[in-house]
């Protein structure tokens, strides 16, 4: 998946992420209220450090939920700027540097039990991008003809999504996000074999039950 393509896919995780579970606040209303991530398939787990839920069940700190608050605040300022460049090359170059520094911070702030269950939470909200990933695509043995099946599945996702985004039509959103995340969850099983299905829910570890909500505070103050 080409750069660009992978910063598109971040905004469509993140609007995924706020209906992958019941029991959720309402997702982004209008384009214009898209919830604040870094690009690169490695914001959607940088984002879902920020809820708190996710944090909880990783245990983490108080200590370094602000680290992760203040890194994606940081990593936000750069993404704005990187989008202001008329440059392709340079911008692109940015947001590679970006991966880098997301990936080196998920290596500083988790340890390897942490970072092995942040990756099952991630698989089992975004299965339908992550099962391209290099490392996840070998762990399932996909073929070439799966890869490039899921690839196809990933554009129509892609382009449901913005559609729905940025409808001026009144709707319930909410309920139409859920009902994509469903579509996409039927797609992503249907590309499997029963063998391949097993593995992926053997991935994808114990089930999350934590609440994921946009409308909480993106930092609770610890009590004194």
């Amino acid at each position: 998946m080409s750069t660009r393509g992978c910063r598109n896919w971040a905004w469509t995780l993140v609007a995924l992420v706020a209906t992958s579970f019941a029991g959720f606040g309402p997702g982004p209303a209008v384009a214009d209220d898209r919830p604040k991530l870094v690009p690169e398939e490695g914001s959607l787990q940088v984002v879902l450090l920020r809820h708190k839920a996710v944090r909880d069940d990783l245990k983490l700190t108080h200590r370094e939920a602000r680290r992760i608050h203040e890194f994606t605040e940081a990593q936000w300022k750069k993404a704005q700027k990187a989008e202001e460049l008329a440059d392709d090359k340079e911008r692109d170059r940015r947001y590679d540097e970006m991966t880098r520094e997301n990936d080196r911070f998920l290596g500083e702030i988790l340890n390897g039990e942490q970072r092995k269950r942040l990756d099952q939470i991630t698989l089992q909200v975004a299965g339908l991008l992550w099962i391209t990933r290099p490392d996840v695509a070998a762990e399932l043995k996909l073929t070439d003809e799966q890869k490039q099946k899921a690839a196809e599945y990933q554009k129509v996702a892609h382009r449901e999504m913005e559609e729905l985004l940025h409808s001026e039509t009144r709707r319930d959103r909410h309920a139409e996000l859920r009902k994509l995340h469903q579509t996409s969850k039927k797609r992503l099983l249907e590309l499997l074999t029963d063998e391949q299905e097993a593995k992926f829910h053997e991935m994808i570890g114990h089930p999350f039950r934590g609440e994921l909500r946009f409308d909480e505070p993106a930092l609770v103050e610890e009590p004194k």
